[in-house]
């Protein structure tokens, strides 16, 4: 009984110790790209979040740190974009490496002033939130 007690422990503890690198590995560690803001933060006075649903507003609001006005000519673009909503048979086929991405653009007309975007394989709110902080980031630095 001593030898089957201690086998079934070392089987118990591969089997924990299993499921805790497997959980381990499941985390979303994407990168964030950002381009480098060509109109430094402190001259934009206003931004303009247009379309965007309260709580991405919100959000952006609280990242970049000024609030919405809709006569500013600095626009917020916020895409949230799902590759399973794709119809491209070839992407569908050979999947990739990631599920969708999420990127914030500030512009002004067609001119790019900033762009953040991170990629994600199955937690938009995870790359959200990389892109959240971010935009908290590089605002700060340039205040």
């Amino acid at each position: 009984m001593g030898k089957s007690n201690s086998k079934r422990l070392i089987q118990n503890f591969f089997n924990s110790s299993l499921l805790l690198f497997s959980l381990i590995g499941c985390k979303e560690d994407f990168p964030t790209y950002a381009s480098p803001i060509t109109t430094p933060t402190k001259n934009l006075t206003c931004l303009n979040y247009i379309g965007l649903n309260s709580s991405d507003k919100q959000q952006l609001q609280n990242a970049f740190g000024i609030e919405n006005n809709s006569s500013c000519t600095y626009r917020v673009n916020f895409t949230r974009y799902d590759v399973g909503k794709c119809d491209n048979p070839v992407i569908k086929s050979i999947g990739g490496d990631f599920n969708g991405y999420i990127r914030v653009e500030v512009k002004k007309g067609f001119k790019c002033y900033y762009k953040v975007q991170s990629d994600f394989k199955h937690d938009a709110v995870a790359a959200l939130n990389r892109v959240l902080t971010k935009i908290k980031i590089d605002v700060n630095q340039e205040k």
